[in-house]
């Protein structure tokens, strides 16, 4: 019996580390023969069954920006818009969708999320960074979760690193 509780502790525990996750996808688009790195959403330092997270996409056909999926973790809610607090420096992210993407209604898990535009350079002040909080406004208020608070980083911000390593590869 303890060897059972024994191993069940520890795929909870490791379930929860924050390095774990799916890695970017790369591959080379048809229309032009850019490199292109795609990762989806991960989770980001959630203190609630209602949470946010991040992915991002990229395409070497425009090398200094970037894609940031925004999400919503168990919920389907418009996204209206979305903000970074990188360090103090609140910075309002411009959408490019004009609908928020929803999970099908059979999904395990309820998602919402939308893409907005942002320079690589965010990006890399986010992976800089010692704090960085990403806020999603919603019609019923807002969620917000740090990507990384001192100590306290998350599956996103390693989402976020392995998807720059791959641009930059």
């Amino acid at each position: 019996m303890r060897i059972l509780f024994a191993l069940s502790l520890l795929v909870v525990i490791s379930g929860c580390a924050t390095t774990s996750g799916t890695n970017p996808v790369v591959g080379y688009s048809g229309f032009d023969n850019a490199k292109t790195v795609s990762i989806n959403p991960h989770g980001n330092a959630c203190a609630s069954m209602v949470c946010t997270g991040l992915g991002a996409q990229w395409s070497s056909s425009r090398p200094e920006s970037a894609i940031l999926i925004v999400q919503v973790f168990n919920e389907y809610a418009t996204i209206s818009r979305a903000e970074l607090n990188i360090d103090g420096k609140k910075v309002t992210l411009s959408s490019v969708q004009a609908v928020t993407d929803f999970s099908s209604p059979s999904s395990v898990m309820r998602e919402s999320s939308k893409g907005f535009g942002v320079q690589m350079s965010v990006i890399e002040d986010i992976l800089s960074a010692k704090s960085v909080w990403l806020r999603v406004y919603t019609p019923t208020g807002y969620v917000e979760d740090p990507i990384i608070d001192g100590e306290k980083d998350s599956k996103a911000f390693h989402a976020l690193s392995r998807f720059m390593a791959s641009v930059k590869s």
